[in-house]
């Protein structure tokens, strides 16, 4: 691929400190951060083996991601009113049209699992612009990377349902979106369910070794333990 045509990484990042509130059931606000921090650090492992990228910029208005993103070798674009990820992935779609680039990779900080071959698959798959490539999340209807060209080919549509209205808004800009299943990608973690099937197929990642190392995994897999002997128990009565 030339130089011209290569996409630019985005990854949007909130506050670690309200990161996963959804992961409240079962996780700690200290620990949810630390996971964010965890998971945040596989996905920039991962886009920078990517041989195929135009680089990568984090865009987040937390300095500790700043922070680690700088450290990995990331670019970073302050993200100072912290409105969302609409409009922070506007925001650096904006700014990478006003710099000429070819398209973007938009790709969520919550998903472990991605390996520099899936980023390669989409960048491979892209075709030239205008064009939409979108990976669906596995469960509830969302949109786990979008690549565009050029960077604002689009409205982005990311939250509830967001893999149908990404859909949509690449097809009312006259662009018919293709459609990528990348099972690693697939698996982002945003609900106690999520986590626990992570937590079930051990993995070399950062993340895993998070929840290992700070005694989160033997608590939960006990947790889950319980509950299916409760189980048993009511059935057997």
């Amino acid at each position: 691929m030339s130089q011209g045509r290569k996409l630019r990484a985005i990854v949007p990042v909130g506050p670690f400190a309200q990161a996963k509130r959804r992961l409240a059931p079962c996780l700690t606000p200290r620990e949810r951060s630390a996971f964010a921090r965890a998971m945040l650090e596989d996905v920039l492992s991962a886009l920078l083996r990517a041989p195929s990228l135009d680089g990568i910029v984090v865009i987040t208005s937390d300095a500790d991601a700043a922070s680690l993103a700088h450290a990995a070798g990331a670019n970073v674009l302050a993200d100072p009113e912290n409105a969302g990820i609409n409009a922070a992935v506007e925001n650096a779609a904006r700014h990478l049209a006003h710099e000429g680039r070819y398209g973007m990779l938009v790709i969520p900080a919550d998903v472990p699992l991605i390996t520099a071959e899936d980023i390669e698959a989409i960048v491979t798959a892209h075709r030239t612009a205008p064009s939409v490539t979108l990976v669906r999340a596995g469960m509830d209807g969302g949109t786990n990377a979008l690549a565009c060209s050029p960077p604002d080919a689009m409205a982005f549509r990311f939250g509830e349902d967001s893999f149908r209205r990404h859909q949509e808004s690449a097809r009312s800009c006259g662009i018919e979106p293709q459609v990528l299943d990348l099972a690693r990608i697939e698996r982002d973690i945003d609900r106690p369910e999520d986590l626990a099937a992570f937590l079930a197929r051990p993995s070399a990642t950062r993340s895993h070794a998070c929840l290992r190392m700070n005694g989160i995994a033997e608590r939960l897999l006990c947790a889950a333990a319980e509950k299916r002997e409760a189980r048993v128990d009511r059935v057997a009565q």
